[in-house]
């Protein structure tokens, strides 16, 4: 492990990370990250504000929350808080992707996490205050009947979430389509998506993907392509490129140590995936980011 991998791997938040078939709920005080500028994680996140509002960085582009809206996204990409306003309180969910493939939501809005998207409910629900606090309180009592129930009201809460259509805050990887899989094949993909989301930092192929599942390479390429919708290469290149972003936006580091912090294993070959990706160069990505302050 090189010293950059080292360094990325502090940002990793092991915490927010439920098992496959498990959620986390926490109710708390938003606050601006201050010993770390992001996190990222393998799991589905969800946010409701309660009297506050708050601004998010994701990779470098920044979002702002508002009170009453349902905000939804993968944590693999790097994300921070960047600003709060308000004596308000915040309702995080944090679910593991297995778990959002079971209920059978329609396509388009796993699609949609998959890729990437922060997206939101169109309009605030008058009792969607009420539910979030209900489900914070309710997953503090140890009984697994009442986490069933909560997790219930969240799946349909998706569901109504998909049905209603929403809003997207910030577009981050467009091109995804799931075919939602069953069983270990979801388990599977969970994990290499887990896998790629803690080691894309260090020199991993196609191989050691399939391996972290005991699958070999051209089954493991097969599922995740089926249920992500992507090649795994691919998918690593976004991931990488994720990262990258937020420290040309973020950081001070210099171009190539961002490109080799990232995983690539040489600068031609990061402005060359860049290029291709965001239809610009990182060196004019950093000063857009910088002399704007959002993408």
């Amino acid at each position: 492990m090189s010293i950059s991998d080292d360094i990325y791997r502090q940002y990793l938040d092991q915490s927010v990370i439920p098992s496959t078939d498990n959620f986390l709920i926490m109710r708390h005080k938003p606050h601006v990250f201050s010993k770390r500028p992001y996190h990222h994680h393998a799991s589905i996140e969800v946010n409701f504000l309660i009297n506050c509002e708050m601004d998010y960085s994701f990779s470098g582009s920044h979002v702002t929350v508002h009170p009453g809206y349902m905000i939804c996204f993968w944590g693999a990409a790097p994300h921070g808080v960047v600003g709060v306003r308000g004596d308000g309180d915040m309702v995080n969910l944090y679910i593991s992707f297995a778990q959002i493939l079971q209920w059978g939501l329609p396509t388009r809005i796993t699609d949609a996490l998959i890729s990437g998207d922060v997206i939101c409910n169109k309009a605030p629900c008058p009792i969607d205050a009420v539910r979030f606090g209900h489900w914070a309180s309710e997953f503090k009592r140890d009984d697994i009947n009442w986490r069933k129930l909560v997790l219930s009201e969240i799946s349909s809460r998706f569901t109504r979430l998909a049905l209603d259509g929403w809003n997207t805050l910030h577009h981050d990887y467009r091109q995804s389509s799931t075919v939602v899989g069953r069983g270990k094949s979801m388990l599977h993909v969970e994990e290499m998506l887990r896998f790629i989301s803690e080691n894309h930092t260090s020199d991993i192929s196609v191989s050691d993907v399939a391996e972290c599942v005991g699958l070999s390479p051209s089954h493991a390429m097969t599922l995740f392509k089926r249920i992500v919708g992507l090649p795994i290469k691919e998918h690593l290149t976004r991931v990488r490129l994720s990262h990258a972003r937020m420290l040309l936006a973020e950081s001070e580091m210099k171009i190539l140590s961002i490109a080799m912090d990232a995983g690539f294993r040489s600068l031609s070959s990061f402005y060359e995936a860049f290029q291709n990706h965001f239809s610009t160069s990182p060196a004019a990505f950093r000063k857009k980011a910088r002399n704007i302050g959002k993408i």
